[in-house]
């Protein structure tokens, strides 16, 4: 019993199996359907119309839907995983969690690694959308370098999600941050306009989310571009991810300790 806990390896992987099966012990799995296949074609619809009655040269109907079918991924990654730490508060078990020896990195990534497969089959399925539904033209993309960019971007997302995830260590839910952070990445990454049209001094912001890179290689993609040509952007959203990753595990190791000391793990 102690080797298991105490090899990560081990820990990750009990992490992945357990958060699968405790998503659909409570959750429909046909709500679990809808929710896949009805989000991502509405938000795409809604800012599709938008491009469309303001009319701009260059925020196009290709240029909203190909941002929005990418950035369905944040429902997930940004709002699903950031909850992890508030359901573990909310059901009373937090605090077994946080006396067992088991690795804290171990455990909370292999939680998130349901909503990565998750986050996978909801672009692709967005995708679909963009090019059955809102006619994006998709007859000179590159799918393999598509496929890469959905794939970096679904981890990178994660690791923003995972850093979020720690505040709820100390605040009374995490919800309230995941909203917060899934509307500003639809206003700084990029995925209804250009980041050239924010402020100056937002534009540095913009950057420190993965997702700004992913939006701009995902457009790249489906207009023929080679992966030589996108590989400086998904290097650096992979650079951001990882680094979010680790900012994320230091921020929850000193929240962590911050709940401890202050006893906010028992009040709220």
């Amino acid at each position: 019993m102690s080797d298991n806990v105490n090899n990560p390896l081990r820990v990750f992987w009990s992490s992945a199996v357990l958060a699968k099966r405790a998503l659909f012990a409570w959750l429909n799995p046909a709500m679990w359907i809808m929710q896949l296949f009805g989000m991502s074609l509405f938000q795409i619809a809604f800012f599709v119309y938008v491009a469309k009655f303001v009319n701009n040269s260059e925020v196009t109907v290709e240029f909203v839907a190909i941002g929005n079918a990418l950035q369905s991924i944040a429902y997930v990654s940004v709002f699903a995983v950031c909850n992890i730490t508030g359901e573990e508060k909310n059901q009373g078990t937090i605090e077994n969690l946080l006396v067992s020896p088991a690795n804290r990195f171990s455990v909370f990534v292999g939680r998130a690694v349901f909503q990565i497969v998750n986050g996978l089959a909801t672009v692709t399925i967005a995708f679909l959308y963009a090019a059955l539904i809102f006619n994006v033209d998709f007859s000179q993309a590159n799918y393999l370098g598509l496929a890469l960019v959905i794939l970096v971007t679904t981890f990178a997302m994660t690791g923003f999600g995972l850093m979020l995830s720690s505040l709820g260590l100390f605040l009374r839910t995490s919800m309230i941050v995941a909203n917060i952070f899934l509307f500003i990445g639809l206003l700084l990454c990029g995925v209804n306009f250009p980041v050239s049209y924010l402020p100056g001094y937002l534009q540095p912001l913009s950057y420190a989310i993965p997702m700004t890179y992913g939006t701009e290689a995902a457009r790249m993609a489906v207009e023929g571009a080679s992966l030589g040509d996108i590989s400086g952007l998904l290097g650096l959203e992979a650079l951001v991810g990882f680094a979010v990753m680790i900012v994320g595990y230091m921020m929850f190791r000193w929240f962590e300790h911050l709940a401890r000391s202050k006893g906010t793990l028992d009040r709220f």
